[in-house]
């Protein structure tokens, strides 16, 4: 694709729209959390969500692998989740150096609370889009994603 570097080009590529989605996707699930509710932050539900149907029990630096954050972020946010005794860590007897994450019975009560309106508000920002439009829209996420890859140093 050939663009020429001003304002309207760039307006016309996928980037500013999928910056500006992510964010109104952001807001509008913290909103949904707050307005119901839920003392709890779409990243900590993530992390929850992993938690409860796959991962339990994992070790904190793979968990930072899967959702895709720095060890640091993932510290703090575990961090949280433990001071609201939503998930525990437990080290490793073998290597002191690595801990596993648990999630705890209020962990699983409030995601098991939480995944039906996270669900129906995944389900509403997808109102009016087809099955169709739904497979190209993913194969196109898909094929952004692996060019990315291959642009990584």
């Amino acid at each position: 694709m050939d663009i020429d570097l001003n304002k309207s080009d760039f307006n016309s590529t996928l980037v500013p729209w999928l910056g500006k989605t992510s964010k109104m996707m952001n807001l509008y699930i913290a909103d949904v959390l707050q307005t119901n509710n839920f003392p709890i932050t779409k990243q900590q539900w993530i992390v929850l969500k992993i938690l409860h149907e796959d991962y339990d029990g994992i070790i904190q630096n793979e968990l930072a692998f899967i959702t895709d954050r720095n060890k640091a972020s993932l510290t703090r946010l575990i961090n949280c989740l433990e001071k609201n005794k939503l998930v525990i860590r437990v080290q490793s007897k073998e290597d002191s150096r690595k801990k596993s994450v648990y999630i705890t019975k209020e962990g699983r009560e409030l995601f098991l609370k939480t995944k039906p309106l996270m669900l129906n508000s995944i389900l509403k920002t997808q109102e009016g889009i087809s099955k169709e439009e739904m497979k190209i829209f993913i194969q196109i996420m898909s094929k952004i994603q692996h060019n990315l890859k291959e642009q990584s140093v």
